[in-house]
């Protein structure tokens, strides 16, 4: 019955692709980004036929959906702006699809004991692997680089852990906080490695394009409560911005990821090793503690899930939750107040119920060992 509701929302996710448009999205954002570097102007200027904007009229949510991404991106989009821009889209979109399925074979083949037919079909059923696709977007490279991380972190070859983490970190600098939770759970050279390669990564740009472009990204990253209220954004942002408080958000970010780097110096449960342990909580407080989480972002989470040896309930759920086709998201969010909160911060329920599912085997190791 699981394997047949996953096809199902599989088979959901593909309407989209079904009525022959092929809409720029996102992807046309990064292509304003990549045309106006060519030209010499400021890649983060929103002010281009091709950026992507929307409007949720009824909860004031939208507008222009600038490119967002680093200055290291830049020369990536630059490169792509010399093509048609649909046809770089359906490249895009197919390299990513296929570097998505790579992943999870991968993941299948190294948690082999771990993995069923209804994990592998349901990693093809997410909702941020479909969001991702559809808006053109660039989370599969992150994924790649997550997953290569965690893999090699869990093999003891830190170095190349390192140098994977830190061009995670390179493409979206909230992974920093995954940083964090590695030099807490004692993985030096690691964390050390990460951050050293996501700086020297990171100061390219400056040599292509000056250091004026870092304050151009800054200041088109400012945050705003339309932006951080879209639907999809699971961030602690996202969700008490719904309330209309910015600062609260930051004030709970802090707290969140305070609190869990003091659970992560707890041994890790029996279901994970302590390099898993550390990861997943890095990764999980990265998704919450970002001003901005997109649907897309939740891909990040499959090493976590495939990592687990047995899905109890709250995990289960989880999986559920962010494998529920954002379009009936859309559907819902602007129906109601409760509903602009429920399903408009949809994905980040899915996130908090897979992060308590960790964090109560926790808990329960710890105080088996103490009792």
């Amino acid at each position: 019955m699981a394997c047949l509701f996953f096809i199902l929302v599989i088979m959901i996710n593909l309407v989209p692709f079904l009525d022959g448009r092929n809409d720029l999205m996102d992807f046309g954002s990064f292509y304003a980004s990549g045309l106006k570097a060519r030209d010499g102007e400021n890649p983060y200027d929103p002010n281009s036929e091709y950026i992507f904007e929307i409007d949720f009229s009824r909860v004031g949510a939208g507008g222009k959906m600038v490119n967002l991404n680093p200055p290291v991106s830049i020369p990536i989009f630059e490169y792509l702006s010399r093509f048609e821009p649909h046809g770089v889209l359906i490249f895009w979109q197919i390299t990513a699809a296929a570097l998505y399925t790579g992943i999870v074979i991968l993941l299948t083949v190294f948690y082999r004991q771990n993995t069923t037919p209804v994990r592998f079909i349901w990693a093809f059923a997410l909702a941020g692997f479909w969001h991702t696709i559809v808006l053109g977007q660039v989370y599969i490279l992150l994924l790649v680089f997550a997953v290569f991380g965690w893999m090699f972190l869990d093999r003891c070859k830190y170095v190349a852990a390192g140098i994977a983490i830190g061009i995670v970190i390179a493409l979206k600098p909230n992974f920093i906080v995954w940083a964090l939770f590695l030099v807490v759970g004692g993985y030096y050279a690691a964390a050390l490695i990460a951050v050293i390669t996501s700086l020297v990564i990171s100061l390219v740009p400056a040599f292509v394009y000056g250091i004026n472009i870092y304050s151009q990204w800054l200041e088109a990253s400012t945050l705003s409560i339309r932006t951080l209220t879209m639907p999809g954004n699971s961030s602690l942002l996202g969700l008490t911005s719904r309330f209309q408080s910015i600062s609260l958000g930051v004030i709970l970010s802090v707290v969140f990821i305070l609190a869990l780097l003091i659970l992560s110096k707890q041994k890790s449960p029996e279901s994970m090793t302590g390099s898993e342990y550390s990861s997943a909580l890095g990764i999980m407080a990265s998704l919450l503690a970002s001003p901005i989480s997109w649907t897309g972002y939740t891909i990040l989470l499959l090493p976590v899930f495939f990592g687990l040896k047995k899905w109890t309930p709250p995990v289960a759920i989880g999986a559920i939750i962010l494998a529920i086709p954002f379009q009936i998201i859309l559907q819902f969010f602007q129906t109601s107040f409760v509903s602009y909160v429920i399903f408009g911060w949809f994905y980040g329920w899915g996130i908090l119920s897979l992060l308590g599912a960790v964090v109560k085997n926790t808990i329960m190791t710890s105080s088996i060992q103490t009792s």
